[in-house]
């Protein structure tokens, strides 16, 4: 490869060669310090793997035999928003400007991705692989079609460094300034057609990963309380799994975590 194209590389992922320590002749950086520069820097931490094997292999070679006739399976949850959307007005005090309520959500599924680590994996052939890091696929309806840019250590960043990234992100999508590194290292993926006026949908997972979760729109519904029918703020949650990684059980419990932090945010964003 010449130095050309090591240097068009280097610009996609915003490196600054002369920062980094070559193995080449003269400390030229080389095609192979640029890749483990980018692997170390761009890409997720591996928690472990797991190898598909006994009744997991016969289950997931079976389930990969039909699946090229059907999708994958989707469950939808109803969350109650009110306290969020309370939440919402109180940050924004505090804030200063009004937070995204995806941005909101991301910092919850986030949580609760922690607390099911393996929803966030990818599987390729029959390896299982969980990462540490929660890096969320944001799917985006841009100029050129849907996109899916990630953001990093949804779970490690403060809120406001999120809703800067969030916004840096949209707007250089809206703008065509998106580079590669913007689309490496993805470990979970989130579509939101709540904008759109979607009560409900089943999300296409994006390979390799193994689950793809969907917001809808918040809309007030009745719900019975104490015996009692009373107006709440309500949102659908959907999400599609790949049956071959993760069982229907562990899938709803994660919704559930997902369902609680949005509905006691306080646990997430503080005291308030």
């Amino acid at each position: 490869m010449t130095d050309e194209e090591v240097r068009l590389i280097a610009e996609q992922y915003e490196i600054d060669l002369s920062k980094l320590e070559g193995s080449g002749p003269d400390g030229e950086v080389t095609i192979e310090d640029l890749e483990r520069y980018i692997k170390e820097h761009f890409y997720p931490k591996v928690l472990r793997e797991v190898k598909l094997i006994g009744i997991r292999k016969v289950i997931a070679e079976r389930l990969s035999e039909s699946y090229r006739e059907a999708v994958h399976v989707t469950i939808n949850m109803d969350v109650e928003m009110d306290r969020l959307i309370d939440v919402r007005k109180e940050l924004t005090g505090k804030l200063g400007r009004k937070p995204s309520y995806t941005v909101l959500m991301l910092k919850c599924i986030a949580m609760a991705i922690r607390d099911f680590i393996d929803m966030n994996a990818v599987i390729e052939g029959d390896k299982i692989t969980i990462y540490k890091d929660i890096n969320i696929n944001l799917a985006i309806d841009s100029p050129v079609g849907l996109i899916t840019p990630v953001i990093r250590n949804v779970d490690e960043k403060s809120l406001e460094e999120l809703l800067d990234e969030y916004f840096n992100l949209m707007e250089r999508t809206k703008k065509g300034l998106l580079k590669e590194k913007d689309f490496i290292g993805g470990t979970f993926t989130v579509t939101n057609l709540g904008m759109l006026g979607v009560d409900s949908f089943t999300p296409i997972i994006n390979p390799p990963q193994v689950a793809i979760l969907g917001l809808n729109r918040i809309a007030e519904r009745p719900v019975v309380k104490d015996g009692e029918i009373k107006p709440a703020m309500i949102m659908t949650l959907s999400l599609s799994f790949d049956h071959r990684a993760i069982d229907g059980a562990p899938a709803a419990r994660f919704l559930g975590r997902v369902k609680h932090y949005l509905e006691n945010p306080e646990e997430v964003f503080g005291g308030l």
